[in-house]
């Protein structure tokens, strides 16, 4: 009776032009935040100095916008940049371009 039930189902479908999903097709795919972009062409030269750069971001227009150490993001108004600063062992490991909604816009 099951399977009958079922396969009155599946043609019903077909035939509204409706497809039939199954339990791991239904269920939604994890979401994966985009990799960093490049570095701003403003800051690249920042990568491997001492963590206390940053007065050197707010000297090149940047506020910042939040942290979750090691990684921090700066925005920049005039640029709508959003930079994601990440400091190691006490220096700027890595600084790359983030989606605005990073920092908050």
């Amino acid at each position: 009776m099951r399977l009958a039930l079922t396969a009155a189902v599946i043609a019903l479908a077909a035939l509204s032009g409706c497809e039939t999903k199954g339990p791991t097709e239904a269920t939604p795919e994890a979401v994966v935040p985009p990799p960093p972009g490049p570095p701003p062409a403003d800051l690249a030269d920042l990568v491997g100095t001492p963590a206390a750069g940053d007065a050197q971001l707010q000297s090149r227009g940047y506020v910042s916008a939040r942290r979750q150490d090691p990684i921090a993001f700066w925005w920049n108004a005039a640029t709508k940049t959003c930079a994601r600063v990440v400091t190691t062992d006490g220096r700027i490991a890595s600084v790359n371009t983030a989606r605005p909604t990073d920092c908050g816009f």
